[in-house]
């Protein structure tokens, strides 16, 4: 009798205890679900949408490969900060500068400065200084360079909507300012006749002095550099 009633009780603890860890293992897995915040299907639903927008922005393999890495975005040019430096100064030719140097070149470089210049403004480096402001839409730099030659400005007809140039007594050469909608164009040549195509007055005691009609010859054909520079920035 007490040999049966141990079995009994024995097997009817063992039941319980079995029972007891099946509820418990449905109760944990009710709580994982919910700590989820979602059922099964849902979980694969959102991983589904994972996995497609990842598809979407990767570019298929190519004949079994990896997928390839997007390409990254191209940096814009800008020209050491000065973006309508390499445009501007493009606008002139070696062929245009050798015409007015004794000392041929071979390319038109730009610099930009010390650092960029807060009006962006550039210089030419074509055998001579040339100046570019593509911002002077009031004309206020034009106006104060040629004030500051102080020297009475000569008319240059047909470039841009105003060019004049100046050749002060014994300053040498001639230089030149001009300006077309926003952009005003400088040259400013040295003071060494001998380095341009120009002729020089013979009455001259020294030979470094040029007459006016040659300083004017040579100063309409020096413009053509800054029409070259108004066409190429679309001034």
């Amino acid at each position: 009798m007490f040999t049966l009633r141990f079995t009994l009780g024995t097997a009817l603890g063992v039941g319980l205890v079995a029972l007891n860890l099946a509820a418990c293992s449905s109760s944990g897995s009710a709580k994982a679900s919910a700590a989820g915040n979602g059922s099964p299907s849902t979980q694969a639903t959102t991983s589904n949408a994972s996995t497609a927008a990842t598809n979407a922005t990767s570019p298929p393999a190519q004949n079994g490969s990896a997928p390839a890495a997007p390409a990254a975005a191209a940096a814009p040019a800008s020209g050491d900060g000065e973006p309508l430096a390499p445009i501007g100064c493009g606008g002139i030719t070696p062929a245009m500068v050798n015409d007015l140097v004794t000392t041929p070149v071979t390319s038109i470089t730009y610099s930009s400065g010390l650092g960029v210049y807060p009006d962006h403004h550039f210089n030419c480096d074509a055998g001579m200084q040339v100046d570019v402001f593509p911002q002077d839409s009031d004309k206020a730099q034009y106006t104060a360079d040629l004030a500051a030659e102080n020297a009475a400005p000569n008319a240059i007809s047909g470039v841009g909507d105003v060019a004049v140039y100046t050749l002060a007594p014994l300053a040498g050469m001639p230089d030149i300012y001009a300006h077309k909608g926003t952009v005003t164009c400088e040259l400013k040549p040295s003071s060494t006749v001998t380095d341009y195509k120009v002729a020089i007055d013979p009455s001259s005691a020294f030979g470094g002095t040029i007459t006016k009609d040659a300083g004017a010859a040579w100063a309409t054909k020096a413009a053509g550099l800054c029409t070259a520079i108004f066409t190429a920035l679309k001034a």
